[in-house]
Protein backbone atom coordinates (compact mmCIF):
# COMPACT_ATOMS: atom_id res chain seq x y z
CA UNK A 1 0.00 0.00 0.00
CA UNK A 2 1.18 3.48 -1.04
CA UNK A 3 1.71 6.01 1.34
CA UNK A 4 -1.44 7.86 -0.36
CA UNK A 5 -3.56 5.13 -0.28
CA UNK A 6 -2.66 4.59 3.28
CA UNK A 7 -3.58 8.34 3.79
CA UNK A 8 -6.87 8.10 1.91
CA UNK A 9 -7.99 5.27 4.20
CA UNK A 10 -7.17 6.68 7.39
CA UNK A 11 -9.62 9.32 6.19
CA UNK A 12 -11.89 6.92 5.49
CA UNK A 13 -11.54 4.82 8.80
CA UNK A 14 -12.17 8.69 10.64
CA UNK A 15 -15.16 9.31 8.32
CA UNK A 16 -16.40 6.13 9.32
CA UNK A 17 -16.03 6.80 13.22
CA UNK A 18 -17.32 9.70 12.65
CA UNK A 19 -20.56 8.56 10.98
CA UNK A 20 -21.14 5.75 13.49
CA UNK A 21 -20.21 8.60 16.91
CA UNK A 22 -22.62 10.72 14.98
CA UNK A 23 -25.57 8.77 13.28
CA UNK A 24 -25.16 5.05 14.68
CA UNK A 25 -28.19 3.60 12.75
CA UNK A 26 -29.92 7.24 11.87
CA UNK A 27 -30.34 8.13 8.28
CA UNK A 28 -28.24 11.55 7.04
CA UNK A 29 -27.61 13.00 3.78
CA UNK A 30 -24.27 14.43 2.94
CA UNK A 31 -24.79 17.89 3.81
CA UNK A 32 -25.86 17.29 7.21
CA UNK A 33 -22.72 15.25 7.30
CA UNK A 34 -20.19 18.20 6.06
CA UNK A 35 -21.84 20.55 8.67
CA UNK A 36 -21.15 17.88 11.75
CA UNK A 37 -17.34 17.48 10.06
CA UNK A 38 -16.89 20.99 10.13
CA UNK A 39 -19.38 21.63 13.35
CA UNK A 40 -16.10 19.18 15.47
CA UNK A 41 -12.84 20.53 13.24
CA UNK A 42 -12.72 18.41 10.77
CA UNK A 43 -12.37 20.16 8.02
CA UNK A 44 -9.65 18.49 6.17
CA UNK A 45 -12.73 15.56 5.41
CA UNK A 46 -15.17 18.42 3.66
CA UNK A 47 -12.43 20.56 2.12
CA UNK A 48 -11.38 18.34 -1.17
CA UNK A 49 -13.20 18.74 -4.09
CA UNK A 50 -16.00 16.46 -4.46
CA UNK A 51 -15.77 15.61 -0.52
CA UNK A 52 -17.12 13.86 1.42
CA UNK A 53 -19.49 12.31 -1.49
CA UNK A 54 -16.48 10.55 -2.76
CA UNK A 55 -15.51 9.12 0.58
CA UNK A 56 -18.95 8.25 1.25
CA UNK A 57 -19.08 6.77 -2.21
CA UNK A 58 -16.24 4.75 -1.24
CA UNK A 59 -17.38 3.49 1.76
CA UNK A 60 -20.85 2.11 0.27
CA UNK A 61 -18.76 -0.15 -2.40
CA UNK A 62 -16.97 -1.20 1.06
CA UNK A 63 -20.40 -2.25 2.27
CA UNK A 64 -20.30 -0.59 5.63
CA UNK A 65 -22.78 2.65 4.30
CA UNK A 66 -25.88 2.01 2.64
CA UNK A 67 -27.40 4.63 -0.28
CA UNK A 68 -30.77 5.57 -1.15
CA UNK A 69 -31.35 7.95 -2.99
CA UNK A 70 -29.49 10.91 -1.18
CA UNK A 71 -30.29 9.41 2.26
CA UNK A 72 -27.13 7.25 3.54
CA UNK A 73 -27.28 5.12 6.64
CA UNK A 74 -24.40 2.93 8.54
CA UNK A 75 -24.80 -0.68 7.99
CA UNK A 76 -21.68 -2.22 9.75
CA UNK A 77 -20.65 -2.50 13.46
CA UNK A 78 -16.79 -0.79 14.20
CA UNK A 79 -15.38 -4.54 14.04
CA UNK A 80 -17.72 -5.26 11.25
CA UNK A 81 -16.94 -2.43 9.33
CA UNK A 82 -12.80 -2.68 10.10
CA UNK A 83 -12.82 -6.25 8.02
CA UNK A 84 -15.15 -4.48 5.57
CA UNK A 85 -12.61 -1.62 4.91
CA UNK A 86 -9.49 -3.88 4.98
CA UNK A 87 -10.74 -5.93 2.71
CA UNK A 88 -11.86 -2.78 0.43
CA UNK A 89 -8.53 -1.28 0.86
CA UNK A 90 -6.31 -4.83 0.47
CA UNK A 91 -5.05 -3.82 4.30
CA UNK A 92 -4.23 -5.56 7.36
CA UNK A 93 -7.35 -6.54 9.08
CA UNK A 94 -5.79 -6.22 12.47
CA UNK A 95 -4.00 -2.66 11.48
CA UNK A 96 -7.59 -1.47 10.39
CA UNK A 97 -9.02 -2.82 13.72
CA UNK A 98 -6.78 -1.18 15.76
CA UNK A 99 -7.28 2.00 13.72
CA UNK A 100 -10.68 2.19 14.18
CA UNK A 101 -10.97 1.29 17.92
CA UNK A 102 -8.28 4.08 18.35
CA UNK A 103 -10.43 6.81 16.40
CA UNK A 104 -13.83 5.85 18.69
CA UNK A 105 -12.01 6.10 21.92
CA UNK A 106 -9.30 8.71 20.84
CA UNK A 107 -9.99 11.59 24.35
CA UNK A 108 -12.13 14.70 23.21
CA UNK A 109 -9.55 17.44 23.04
CA UNK A 110 -11.27 19.91 25.32
CA UNK A 111 -12.52 17.80 27.94
CA UNK A 112 -10.56 14.90 27.84
CA UNK A 113 -13.08 12.14 27.77
CA UNK A 114 -13.34 9.15 26.08
CA UNK A 115 -16.87 7.68 25.03
CA UNK A 116 -17.14 3.67 25.02
CA UNK A 117 -20.73 2.24 24.07
CA UNK A 118 -22.50 5.50 25.06
CA UNK A 119 -20.67 5.75 28.56
CA UNK A 120 -18.25 8.79 28.96
CA UNK A 121 -14.91 8.18 30.86
CA UNK A 122 -12.75 10.93 32.36
CA UNK A 123 -8.73 9.95 31.03
CA UNK A 124 -5.95 9.73 33.24
CA UNK A 125 -2.76 8.42 32.58
CA UNK A 126 -0.74 6.63 34.60
CA UNK A 127 2.87 6.91 34.01
CA UNK A 128 5.30 4.20 33.94
CA UNK A 129 6.55 3.86 37.39
CA UNK A 130 3.94 6.18 38.80
CA UNK A 131 3.23 5.65 42.29
CA UNK A 132 0.16 3.63 43.19
CA UNK A 133 -0.51 6.35 46.03
CA UNK A 134 -0.33 9.04 43.73
CA UNK A 135 -2.21 7.31 40.73
CA UNK A 136 -5.16 6.31 42.86
CA UNK A 137 -5.58 9.13 44.01
CA UNK A 138 -5.56 10.88 40.97
CA UNK A 139 -8.47 8.38 39.49
CA UNK A 140 -10.52 8.87 42.87
CA UNK A 141 -10.61 12.88 41.88
CA UNK A 142 -11.14 12.46 38.25
CA UNK A 143 -14.16 10.17 39.43
CA UNK A 144 -16.06 13.18 40.95
CA UNK A 145 -18.02 14.08 38.52
CA UNK A 146 -20.17 11.25 38.56
CA UNK A 147 -18.46 9.52 35.10
CA UNK A 148 -16.24 6.35 34.84
CA UNK A 149 -12.66 6.51 34.37
CA UNK A 150 -10.11 5.50 31.63
CA UNK A 151 -6.65 4.40 33.03
CA UNK A 152 -4.31 5.06 30.39
CA UNK A 153 -1.03 3.66 29.78
CA UNK A 154 1.71 2.31 27.64
CA UNK A 155 1.05 -0.94 26.41
CA UNK A 156 4.68 -2.21 28.52
CA UNK A 157 2.64 -1.07 31.29
CA UNK A 158 -0.63 -2.70 31.67
CA UNK A 159 -0.02 -4.87 34.33
CA UNK A 160 0.28 -1.75 36.60
CA UNK A 161 -3.20 -0.20 35.51
CA UNK A 162 -4.62 -3.63 36.10
CA UNK A 163 -2.76 -3.66 39.50
CA UNK A 164 -4.41 0.06 40.16
CA UNK A 165 -7.56 -1.11 39.13
CA UNK A 166 -7.42 -4.13 41.46
CA UNK A 167 -6.77 -1.86 44.59
CA UNK A 168 -9.48 0.58 43.69
CA UNK A 169 -12.44 -1.83 43.27
CA UNK A 170 -11.27 -3.65 46.37
CA UNK A 171 -11.49 0.01 48.11
CA UNK A 172 -15.00 1.19 46.43
CA UNK A 173 -17.55 -0.30 44.59
CA UNK A 174 -16.55 0.19 41.20
CA UNK A 175 -15.72 -2.32 38.88
CA UNK A 176 -13.80 -3.39 35.65
CA UNK A 177 -15.97 -2.37 32.59
CA UNK A 178 -13.67 -3.76 30.20
CA UNK A 179 -10.41 -2.61 27.84
CA UNK A 180 -9.04 -1.96 24.93
CA UNK A 181 -5.60 -1.74 23.12
CA UNK A 182 -5.14 0.97 20.66
CA UNK A 183 -2.30 2.77 18.18
CA UNK A 184 -0.35 5.30 19.71
CA UNK A 185 -0.45 8.71 17.96
CA UNK A 186 2.11 8.12 15.62
CA UNK A 187 2.90 4.82 13.59
CA UNK A 188 5.99 4.14 15.43
CA UNK A 189 4.41 5.01 18.53
CA UNK A 190 4.21 2.37 21.39
CA UNK A 191 0.09 0.67 21.83
CA UNK A 192 -1.88 2.52 24.41
CA UNK A 193 -3.70 0.34 26.85
CA UNK A 194 -7.14 1.35 28.39
CA UNK A 195 -8.73 0.40 31.15
CA UNK A 196 -12.41 1.45 31.63
CA UNK A 197 -13.22 1.20 35.36
CA UNK A 198 -17.55 2.12 36.33
CA UNK A 199 -17.92 4.02 39.70
CA UNK A 200 -21.15 2.74 40.36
Amino acid sequence: MTTEESGALEDRIDLYTTLWSVFRDRPFESDELARQLVERGRHELVSTTAEPDASLAWLVDAGVVTADGSAYRVTDLPNDAARALADAAAADVETVRRQVLAALTAPDEESETVVVDDDGYTVVELGVGESMDAAADRVVEAAADGEGVAVTTPGTNAAAAQRLADRLIADRSWSKAGSTVVEGDHEDAELVFHLYLDTD
